[in-house]
C-alpha cells in the first residue's frame, strides 16, 4: 500500500514538471506581476495569449490518455 502511495506521489510530482504545468505557472506569474504593476491591459493580453497554448496542451494530454486506454484494452483482448 505504501509503495502505491509513493508511486502516485512520484507521478504527481513529475506532472508538476511537465511543459503544461510550467506554462501555467509562468502564465500565473506574468499575469500576477502585470496586475501588481496595475497594467491591466497587458495582463489581459498575456492571459489571452497563454490560454490557447495551455488549452492545447490539456487537449493533447487528454487525447494521449484516451489512446493509452484503447491500447490497454486491445492488449487485454489479445492475451
Amino acid at each position: 500500500m505504501t509503495s502505491l502511495i509513493i508511486i502516485n506521489m512520484k507521478d504527481k510530482l513529475l506532472l508538476m514538471c511537465t511543459c503544461t504545468w510550467i506554462e501555467i505557472w509562468t502564465a500565473i506569474g506574468v499575469t500576477s506581476y502585470l496586475i501588481y504593476l496595475q497594467n491591466y491591459t497587458l495582463a489581459s493580453i498575456a492571459t489571452s495569449l497563454f490560454a490557447p497554448l495551455i488549452g492545447f496542451h490539456f487537449l493533447m494530454d487528454r487525447i494521449s490518455r484516451k489512446d493509452e486506454r484503447i491500447v490497454r484494452r486491445l492488449s487485454r483482448l489479445g492475451n
